[in-house]
């Protein structure tokens, strides 16, 4: 072989020398990532099964603690549930596991979710939320809302639900109380009879909590009693104006017992309480509660059952609530009843007194002719006495004759006085413009007011929209009162006025003899005069001058001194 060929070979053979260390280099360099990569590998599978125990832990803490009820079903039987849903329903988990969905609902409440569930199965539906009961261990009932998920395995069929379950009791029971407070509301509104609102509230009391009967009192303090005046039976007809009437007195009973504490009452056996009062027929519980206004109880709503320990905490709210709500309206409608009576009352009175006024009037005239026809013939016989025994007679029997004709003339005076006293209120005249100047001017001359007295008028006098006849009377009897008492040389009456806002005001003054201070409302009074042996006073003057004023909305008083005078003054309205 050449030398060329062994040089040949031999830069060959180190060039593969070469090239197999490179290869060994790097197949090292990648033997070691791979072992670096393997380790990093195992490192991450280790955090990935501690994070996802741990993630299956924090899930599981939630599952237990999630005040809402969690259940993993597989079919109709249970695989999973929480502690909620256990305490919800009463069971252990070991209990719920060994039972099906079957056991824990109601059947006729089962139809509502079956269509939901057949939905569900065919794959139309994941999910679903539904309300309704379910069974506690006790037997009673619980609502609830259930949301209902399907979990699904790769071929879409259903591999477990999951169902989310909500307590919804106390949520439907406030809508339930808030729905019937509101139609309560409505129903009320507006009215003002007793007996009606008391109907609502019974009928919507009962209607709503499903009671057997339900009855409204209203307390009537001033008699004592408890008065019913509403009673709801659901197995009855619906007519309020048909109750029978119980009263009961507010010292005995159930109902008396709520009016002395103003607190409800709750009568789980009534058996065994001895406040317990037997209305138609004997019941074993009862509850009442009071309707209260200002601090005061105006109503009751009393309910009674055949059962013992019907009622409840439930109950007790709604009857509560519905006392609140009503109370102002029951309230109002007491206070329209108590005005009511009283109008009637008032009308039954007024009817009566006018029948008694008519009486006594008719009775007046009739008296009065009565009596005014004996004294015209006592008159005319004393009369023909004096006469036919002119000279005859001595000073003391014409004395006591020219008595007896004065007494005569003082009882047709006295009878006069009463027939215008009692015919001022059914007399009617109508309403005119009256000079109050011309009528002083009329007085002074229909009482022929002697020449040592002087009438005068102080002021320009107003004018005054009356019954012009009345108005008469009224001056005529005053100024005609100070004529006869002024026994001074130089008498003086002054008639003066002053305008003020709604009224007249007016003033006759005289300088007569005067009225003691302990007469001042004596002489008002019908037949009291201040001289009882006064032949000239019938003591009906001054009463027929109050009734006047009062009619015309004034009033009348007085000043005076013995020996001084007298002022009048009176109001008389514009």
């Amino acid at each position: 072989m050449s030398e060329e060929k062994i040089k040949i070979l031999e830069r060959s053979l180190k060039r593969e020398r070469k090239a197999r260390k490179q290869a060994e280099a790097i197949l090292e360099q990648k033997s070691m990532e791979l072992f670096r990569l393997n380790e990093k590998l195992s490192s991450s599978n280790k955090m990935l099964e501690a994070l996802l125990d741990d993630q299956s832990s924090q899930l599981n803490i939630i599952v237990d603690n999630s005040s809402i009820g969690i259940v993993l079903n597989q079919g109709k039987n249970f695989i999973k549930t929480n502690k909620a849903f256990q305490h919800l329903l009463g069971y252990t988990e070991d209990e719920l596991l060994e039972m099906s969905t079957s056991d824990i609902v109601f059947k006729e409440d089962y139809p509502k979710t079956r269509d939901q569930l057949m939905a569900m199965s065919v794959g139309d539906i994941d999910q679903f939320s539904i309300n309704h009961r379910y069974k506690r261990k006790d037997g009673s009932a619980i609502l609830c809302k259930t949301s209902v998920s399907a979990v699904r395995n790769n071929e879409g069929d259903i591999k477990y639900r999951v169902a989310l379950i909500e307590d919804i009791t106390q949520v439907e029971r406030q809508s339930r109380l808030l729905k019937g407070l509101n139609s309560l509301s409505v129903s009320i509104l507006g009215k003002t009879d007793i007996f009606e609102i008391g109907w609502e509230i019974a009928k919507n009391t009962a209607n709503q909590l499903g009671l057997e009967d339900c009855a409204v009192f209203r307390v009537d303090e001033e008699q004592g009693k408890a008065i019913q005046i509403a009673s709801f039976d659901c197995k009855e007809t619906e007519d309020f104006s048909n109750i029978e009437p119980f009263e009961i007195p507010i010292t005995e009973g159930i109902v008396g017992h709520v009016v002395q504490t103003k607190s409800p009452i709750l009568v789980k056996d009534t058996s065994e309480d001895p406040r317990y009062v037997v209305e138609k027929y004997s019941r074993s519980s009862e509850l009442a509660v009071p309707i209260i206004v200002d601090q005061k109880v105006v109503g009751i709503i009393d309910s009674e059952h055949t059962s013992k320990n019907h009622f409840n905490e439930e109950h007790l709210e709604t009857f509560v609530n519905i006392a609140n709500l009503a109370a102002a309206q029951f309230n109002n409608a007491i206070n329209v009843m108590k005005r009511n009576i009283v109008e009637q009352q008032k009308t039954k009175l007024l009817k009566n007194l006018e029948v008694i006024n008519q009486e006594l009037n008719d009775y007046a005239h009739i008296v009065s002719h009565d009596l005014k026809s004996p004294l015209h013939s006592m008159h005319s016989v004393i009369s023909w006495i004096k006469e036919d025994n002119e000279g005859k007679l001595d000073e003391d029997t014409l004395e006591h004759l020219n008595i007896l004709l004065r007494k005569v003339d003082k009882m047709n005076s006295l009878i006069d006085g009463i027939l215008r006293y009692s015919s001022i209120d059914r007399e009617h005249h109508p309403n005119q413009q009256v000079d109050i100047n011309e009528v002083i001017t009329d007085v002074v001359e229909i009482l022929s007011v002697p020449n040592h007295i002087e009438v005068i008028t102080t002021n320009e006098l107003p004018i005054v929209y009356a019954d012009k006849i009345r108005i008469q009377q009224l001056f005529q009897n005053i100024i005609g009162n100070s004529v006869k008492y002024i026994y001074k040389e130089k008498g003086i009456i002054k008639v003066s006025s002053e305008d003020l806002e709604t009224h007249f005001k007016f003033a006759i003054e005289d300088n007569g003899k005067g009225i003691a201070e302990r007469y001042f409302e004596k002489i008002f009074k019908v037949f009291q005069s201040l001289e009882k042996n006064n032949d000239l006073s019938t003591g009906i003057g001054l009463s027929i001058v109050k009734k006047i004023i009062e009619m015309y909305e004034g009033e009348i008083w007085l000043t005076s001194t013995e020996g001084v005078g007298t002022t009048f003054y009176f109001t008389l309205k514009k």
